[in-house]
């Protein structure tokens, strides 16, 4: 008798069951990394062409007189919309830990849609900041080269601490199946497409 239920002991299932792993979502490259690189890219690679072969039109020329101030401007734009975004996003996830019903996604939306738009004025800052960046380094003596170079940094390391804060959104938590299918979709459009479609 013993015996017997030592071995439906033994053979009994164990009720612990570990939690099970969700799915990481998986994107495209966010399209607005090609298009920042092509801008800095044609931007910078023009001007230095300009610069050696002495052939800067009278609008580079006028440009040049003001690019540390421009820069500056850009760099000030660039770092304001990062913060402010980056605030938003931490707010939503700090309010909603995870998507369980469609208040949750509703109040999405509007937080991603701006920052698709605001990317959109970050790339041409950021191709307009690194043109008077690359000017002033060339033009306005050490000091201003010196502010130039950390304020360059500045902004690439906030922009890098804001990856983390997007990567925690695009692998949010969903416990609701139904509504699973439509958050794919509004962060596919987030990393995918200049425009929101939602």
């Amino acid at each position: 008798m013993s015996l017997l239920i030592g071995k439906s002991a033994y053979t009994m299932e164990n009720p612990y069951q570990p939690p099970k792993e969700l799915p990481q979502r998986v994107f495209k490259t966010p399209i607005i990394v090609p298009l920042s690189v092509l801008l800095v890219f044609l931007s910078s690679a023009g001007y230095i062409f300009l610069f050696l072969t002495s052939k800067e039109t009278n609008i580079f020329s006028y440009l040049v007189t003001i690019s540390f101030e421009v820069f500056i401007l850009c760099e000030i734009v660039i770092i304001t919309l990062n913060i402010y975004n980056e605030k938003q996003l931490k707010n939503f996830l700090r309010e909603n830990p995870e998507i369980h019903d469609k208040n949750n996604l509703e109040k999405l939306k509007p937080i991603i849609r701006t920052n698709m738009y605001s990317a959109l004025f970050v790339l041409f800052f950021l191709g307009l900041g690194v043109l008077t960046g690359i000017m002033s380094i060339l033009n306005h003596g050490f000091i201003k080269s010196i502010i130039v170079v950390i304020l360059f940094v500045v902004a690439s390391i906030l922009l890098k601490g804001a990856d983390y804060t997007e990567e925690e959104i695009k692998q949010i938590k969903c416990s609701n199946d139904s509504l699973e299918t439509e958050l794919h979709l509004i962060l596919k459009c987030w990393f995918e497409k200049p425009f929101p479609n939602f």
